[in-house]
């Protein structure tokens, strides 16, 4: 007797938010109305794993997470559709993941592991600096894109830009740049730096800890097409500093 083998494909879906129903019901207190968290988190990342879904069917990338994607596809532009959508999921994902309601004041540094605020008072000289350096970069970001606290092999902080659909994990896609934009000859020389590493093999370590989502659609329903600095201002007191502590290396257990 013949037996039937049935061929299951992978379907990427949203995972599920620690506080999503909440999230859905009341919106992020502080932060986002339930009609903006919907469009930002809801139909975006049902849009990034549909597409996901349909770009990796029956390649070997199918049954792969979002970020195994993209860090697998970083290196070849042949798979850039790919890299699109896994690189965003990702990056959403990270987004969401480590938002809370603001119900008030806190002292936020007292959240934050001794071993982390340290590291940023020793990189930043003072957490009100870093607070107010990642901000700039968010708000200075021309366009759309994500700005991370990254910590990198030498566990040293750093702040890293990304235009569009750029990641954290590999220099040669961080996105930087913007080549639409003025390009000055420094940053010709740091591209052209990056092109040797990348040539030369040398590996990327980051390990982004904070993700800041500067794509309009997380924004524009609640705070229109001029409220970025304010959504910006709002964000950091929404930040839930539990889940960054867990995001520290130095926190797995190995």
């Amino acid at each position: 007797m013949l037996k039937q083998i049935v061929n299951r494909r992978l379907i990427h879906t949203a995972p599920r938010l620690p506080l999503e129903k909440s999230f859905r019901t009341n919106g992020i207190k502080g932060l986002m109305s339930a009609e903006q968290f919907k469009t930002a988190w809801v139909d975006y990342q049902d849009f990034l794993n549909r597409n996901l879904t349909l770009k990796t069917a029956e390649t070997e990338y199918e049954a792969r997470s979002p970020m195994a994607i993209a860090v697998s596809t970083a290196k070849k532009p042949n798979k850039a559709a790919i890299f699109h959508y896994a690189s965003q999921a990702h990056n959403n994902h990270l987004f969401f993941q480590q938002l809370k309601d603001n119900n008030g004041p806190i002292d936020v540094e007292s959240t934050i592991k001794p071993q982390l605020l340290t590291s940023i008072k020793n990189t930043f000289q003072s957490f009100e600096n870093f607070k107010n350096e990642i901000l700039l970069q968010a708000d200075v970001l021309r366009g759309n894109g994500w700005v991370f606290l990254v910590e990198d092999q030498n566990k040293e902080l750093r702040i890293v830009s990304c235009n569009n659909d750029g990641t954290p994990y590999f220099y040669g896609r961080n996105q930087t740049y913007d080549l639409n934009n003025v390009f000055e000859f420094n940053d010709y020389k740091k591209l052209m730096k990056q092109k040797e590493d990348i040539n030369n093999g040398v590996k990327d370590y980051s390990l982004p800890l904070i993700c800041i989502n500067v794509w309009e659609h997380a924004y524009i329903i609640d705070y229109g097409v001029t409220g970025k600095a304010e959504y910006l201002e709002k964000l950091f007191d929404n930040i839930d500093w539990n889940v960054i502590n867990t995001r520290v290396f130095s926190n797995i257990d190995m």
